[in-house]
């Protein structure tokens, strides 16, 4: 059969009614169909919630090096089978120790399988290994925090309401210092034998929950007295409003072995700026009976 003349198939399309094949719009660039959604283009990518991110480097677990402030600064880190949207746990180590000293013996890496991405920085080799006496703006360890912070919302889109904090001894010290200098971030920490003096003490600037654990009067180190710290931390903390906790048992200047089962308790429980659903409910019956 031939083909018939491209006039003669025009007309029988009209006479069967047919219509011709469209591209959704008319002949003036509306749609045919006046209900029809225009296309959707992409929405403007977040804002970084923790400024802008700068020299950062790729996460994954393992040891990291980036560049802070001019300051190749080292960090162990450990990743979540899903780290996209994940809560942030920094870990603080003490005097003499390493990072890897304080994911391990705390047992903190552990907080990865609970979804967590765990960062422990190296010192820069202050003489207290962290710059806890410093707040000013200058603080290369304030600095650190806040990169790292930028720089895993860049690559994971991590959960900015859920920040948390910890660290034993100078590690204990800085997340003390965190609590009060960030407490805007951070949605809740767990200093073990830190603590703070009324001469060093600044009110945090945002309602912060913290749980304050240390090894009792014998908790002393260098000749610093970090049981009469932490009273005096819990003391101030709670005149400023804040909800705390405070866990005292009699292991001395050592964290005790239900560390990372308290704090991980602690943590999957509070969220920033929420308050703390303790303050009505009263205590986990699964935290150790020497905390009130």
């Amino acid at each position: 059969m031939r083909a018939l003349p491209l006039s003669l198939l025009s007309l029988l399309t009209l006479a069967l009614g047919c219509q011709p094949l469209s591209n959704g719009r008319g002949a003036d660039g509306t749609p045919d169909d006046p209900n029809a959604e225009e296309p959707v283009e992409d929405p403007t990518p977040a804002e970084n919630p923790f400024g802008d991110a700068e020299s950062c480097a790729e996460f994954a677990t393992g040891t990291v090096t980036m560049d802070v402030g001019g300051d190749a600064r080292v960090l162990e880190v450990e990743l979540p089978a899903d780290p996209e949207g994940a809560p942030v746990v920094f870990a603080w180590h003490w005097l003499g120790g390493t990072a890897s000293q304080t994911l391990d013996w705390m047992a903190v890496r552990d907080l990865a399988d609970e979804g967590y991405i765990v960062v422990a920085p190296e010192s820069s080799g202050l003489q207290l290994e962290w710059d806890f006496n410093n707040p000013g703006t200058d603080n290369v360890d304030l600095a650190l925090f806040d990169a790292v912070l930028s720089c895993l919302w860049e690559d994971f889109g991590v959960d900015d309401d859920r920040v948390y904090s910890t660290g034993m001894s100078a590690g204990g010290l800085m997340t003390t210092f965190l609590t009060m200098h960030r407490a805007d971030v951070l949605a809740a920490t767990a200093p073990f034998s830190g603590g703070a003096f009324e001469a060093s003490y600044r009110e945090p600037e945002a309602d912060i929950p913290v749980l304050v654990s240390w090894g009792g009067p014998s908790d002393t180190y260098g000749g610093y007295d970090f049981h009469g710290a932490s009273l005096e931390f819990l003391d101030l903390l709670d005149d400023d409003g804040h909800f705390t906790v405070a866990c005292e048992h009699t292991g001395g200047h050592l964290p005790p072995a239900e560390a990372v089962d308290m704090m991980s308790r602690f943590f999957a429980d509070h969220v920033r700026g929420a308050g703390s659903p303790w303050a009505s409910d009263g205590l986990p019956q699964d935290l150790p009976a020497w905390c009130e």
